[in-house]
């Protein structure tokens, strides 16, 4: 018989209050410190090289050292509270609103087309040059991504709903950008993609179709776009005639390898006082590798594993796929991206114009960046918490039932995902949203059903182990 007190004894669970109760330990708890400690560093040698390589060019265009630098300075100072707030909000909150996300960036995008500044004939920034609305478009492209697979993956293996409607949205958004024209953010986009469409369990075959359609638009691309087709054919020339290579392929091979071991101090590379072309951009690499040696290099690299490393970690225990969908993405922006400019820096492709995330000077890179790592982080904190829940947060049955002649109590166990309210994995049939009603709503586990306000969500005449006698009726297994 089951104890009518025992039965008003639950535990009274709000959203609101099991929200707020000891959430800033719960958080400092669940936040992976060795991803937020891989970031700052490399937020911090991305500082030291921003003055480095533009103290000299800060003093003969604007008669300050400092100009520059400080502009840099405040875009991580902006980028850090992005990181702050981010990581504190709910991620899943970005799911729903995917959509908003991905048509502001295409409007942003259309924006550049129209009302762009105009330098060299291309139009890639807003506002006399302070904004770049394509950096921030790879995490809005990441974002609606991560939505779209989480929502339709068992649609993913399918030519017509899967691959098709998804190749029509990159390929809008890298269309937009490959007018500007900016080929290198634009394969950026689409390699981030595709990587998350086919981590997402694309086939083979999808595979082997989407590498024909890449290397078709590579080839039309680096014969009509005119800047291209230059960088390529100046590619070709580094291994067909070394004597003939382009002066900026030169100059970069020259800076990186002329730190040696140690590197010749911080500041002190004589490349990029004027012979080095945009030391500050897609070259700091090189001119890190002048001032830190191979050392520097080595430590800069370690950094980017550890990044890669403890993202996939959260990647892999994320509580939802959209949550570890986003942090693939991110994970594969950033060392891709890395690794594309590393690779053109020593020859090895042509030479790219993109710029080392974290390392190069650029406010809306290093901003974007940054608020990336804040969704990270609260992916990160939405999964550790969750465990800590799981193995904290008990609500009894409420009763019990007699075996053998004793009595015979079991427990339940609801969790809190992002958006809604989690059961243990043999309650997970029983409808989430019968379990959690008002703020206020008290939760009564009986055997494997729900009571939410004295109503039973399911009976079944069938007396198993978890059954309860109430009022002189059997409810449960």
């Amino acid at each position: 018989m089951v104890d009518k007190g025992a039965m008003m004894r639950t535990v009274r669970r709000g959203r609101s209050s099991s929200r707020r109760a000891g959430a800033p330990a719960a958080a400092r708890r669940g936040a992976d410190w060795v991803f937020i400690g891989a970031v700052l560093l490399l937020t911090a040698l991305g500082l030291v090289m921003a003055y480095s390589t533009t103290f000299f060019w800060s003093q003969v265009k604007e008669g300050n050292p400092l100009a520059i630098f400080s502009r840099q300075l405040l875009y991580a100072g902006i980028g850090l509270v992005g990181l702050v707030f981010f990581s504190w909000l709910d991620y899943g909150i970005l799911r729903r609103f995917a959509v908003w996300i991905m048509a502001g960036c295409l409007a942003a995008l259309i924006a550049v087309l129209l009302f762009g500044d105009d330098v060299f004939g291309a139009r890639r920034t807003l506002l006399n040059g302070s904004m770049q609305p394509s950096e921030l478009v790879k995490l809005g492209v990441i974002i609606y991504a991560a939505a779209w697979l989480a929502s339709r993956r068992d649609q993913v293996r399918s030519v017509s709903n899967g691959l098709a409607p998804f190749g029509v949205i990159v390929g809008a958004v890298s269309f937009l950008i490959v007018l500007q024209p900016d080929l290198s953010t634009a394969a950026v986009i689409v390699m981030v993609a595709l990587a998350m469409f086919f981590m997402a369990g694309a086939s083979g075959q999808q595979l082997g179709l989407v590498t024909l359609i890449a290397l078709a638009a590579f080839l039309v691309l680096t014969t009509v776009v005119p800047h291209a087709a230059v960088r390529m054919n100046e590619f070709i020339k580094v291994w067909q005639a070394p004597n003939e290579m382009d002066y900026h392929i030169r100059q970069t091979l020259i800076t990186l390898g002329g730190g040696g071991l140690l590197g010749n101090g911080i500041g002190a590379s004589g490349q990029k006082f004027g012979y080095l072309p945009t030391p500050h951009t897609d070259s700091v690499i090189a001119v890190l590798g002048d001032e830190m040696g191979l050392l520097g290099l080595a430590i800069t690299l370690a950094l980017f594993v550890i990044f890669a490393w403890r993202g996939l970690r959260i990647a892999q225990s994320a509580d939802t796929a959209f949550g570890s969908f986003v942090v693939i993405g991110v994970v594969i922006w950033v060392i891709g991206q890395m690794l594309l400019n590393v690779m053109a820096i020593m020859a090895l492709i042509p030479f790219t114009g993109l710029p080392v995330p974290f390392l190069s000077f650029g406010g809306s890179s290093l901003v974007s960046l940054l608020i990336a790592c804040g969704v990270v982080i609260s992916v990160a904190r939405g999964s550790r918490i969750l465990r800590e829940r799981e193995r904290q947060v008990e609500l009894p049955v409420v009763g019990s039932h007699v075996k053998g002649g004793k009595a015979v109590r079991a427990s339940s166990t609801i969790r809190r995902g992002h958006s809604r309210t989690r059961f243990a994995r043999a309650h997970r049939a029983q409808s989430a949203r019968s379990a959690v009603e008002p703020e206020s709503a008290d939760a009564l586990i009986v055997g494997r059903d729900i009571r939410i306000g004295g109503a039973l969500g399911r009976r079944n005449s069938r007396r198993g182990p978890g059954a309860v006698r109430w009022r002189g009726k059997w409810h449960g297994a």
